[in-house]
């Protein structure tokens, strides 16, 4: 974007936070190199035999590509979370998800110091995040845990905090491939640079690899996860990292593909953590054609994605109508126009 637009998107998303609806915007083997025998606690009961996870095993980062355990170029397509106090995932979501969507990816957005229901305010809300991550387990399928960064904007505020929630996070999940970390959401406002964040993640990091050497972890970039080209250019030096891109179809379109497609030259691995159907706001109309054009761009880039949102949030760009139970199945008639487009794309 140009200067005068990103202070234009930098006002408005410090006063509406990105989105609407509260929103800012048996096991499988280990794969050589993976993390030792007896990292991480005991989990939840393991999934049986079938699902990606046990296909794909460990992932790894390679030549700018996610990968399965054997080096192949792979891409994950799944649901992102809303608010996890407002909008919870009950017991049986994620088995939904699964095996009636069949995503292969769930983001567990657990807000860090927005709207009074964050982890800053109440640490008790990773019990939620933990709801998923053990159903994500059993079902067999990937699950991204999000540090979701968004009124906070620079995640050196509370470093310390995300340090010790990591440090949790990986002792007890360590052991199991399912576990992506996203570390920041989306770093924003004035002064909050690819320096600042960079240095945030050279921090964190090392927290999780400690228990888990080689877990993938996803960094956000500055501008709301915009700023692909930055860190591209000054890229961190840990293996199996992947770099925030966030877009909504309404707002942004071939100038943000063209930063990405900049950093994919430079070798910058992707992953779209969050993307949804509308403008930034989360309300109002679906952009399906601007939309169909980044599904074909991260297909052709094999970039994996997560949609904004499941939930049944009154809003948009959420996938249930706010009457729908969070906890499933969801017939057709439960879903909002996004959540049908979205569902036809699993």
């Amino acid at each position: 974007m140009n200067k005068s637009l990103n202070l234009i998107w930098l006002a408005f998303g410090l006063i509406l936070g990105f989105t609407g609806c509260r929103h800012p915007a048996s096991s499988p083997p280990l794969a050589a190199g993976g993390p030792p025998n007896g990292a991480g606690q005991a989990g939840p009961t393991e999934a049986s035999v079938g699902g990606v996870v046990h296909r794909w095993g460990w992932l790894e980062v390679k030549s700018g590509q996610l990968c399965d355990q054997s080096g192949r170029p792979i891409q994950l397509r799944g649901m992102s979370s809303h608010d996890l106090k407002q909008y919870p995932f009950r017991t049986n979501t994620v088995e939904h998800l699964a095996r009636d969507w069949h995503i292969s990816v769930v983001r567990a957005a657990m807000y860090t110091d927005s709207y009074g229901s964050s982890y800053i305010r109440d640490p008790g809300i990773k019990q939620a995040v933990k709801l998923i991550v053990d159903e994500a387990i059993r079902n067999d399928v990937y699950v991204i845990v999000d540090w979701h960064i968004l009124e906070d904007g620079n995640p050196n505020r509370y470093r310390e905090q995300a340090k010790d929630f990591f440090q949790e996070m990986a002792r007890t999940y360590g052991r199991h491939p399912n576990v992506i970390y996203e570390i920041c959401n989306e770093p924003n406002g004035s002064g909050v640079t690819w320096k600042e964040i960079k240095a945030y993640a050279e921090f964190i990091i090392p927290t999780i690899r400690t228990v888990a050497p080689n877990a993938v972890v996803i960094v956000g970039t500055d501008t709301w996860s915009q700023g692909v080209r930055a860190a591209a250019a000054d890229p961190l030096s840990f293996s199996n990292v992947l770099y925030a891109l966030h877009f909504y179809a309404g707002t942004h379109g071939e100038e943000l593909r063209a930063a990405a497609d900049d950093a994919l030259s430079r070798g910058a691995a992707l992953f779209v953590s969050e993307w949804g159907l509308t403008d930034y706001t989360g309300r109002g109309r679906l952009y399906l054609d601007a939309a169909e054009t980044w599904m074909t761009w991260m297909d052709q880039h094999q970039i994996s994605w997560a949609n904004w949102s499941f939930s049944n949030c009154n809003e948009s760009s959420a996938a249930l109508k706010p009457e729908a139970d969070m906890n499933g199945p969801w017939p057709e008639a439960e879903l909002n126009p996004s959540g049908e487009w979205i569902r036809s794309r699993f």
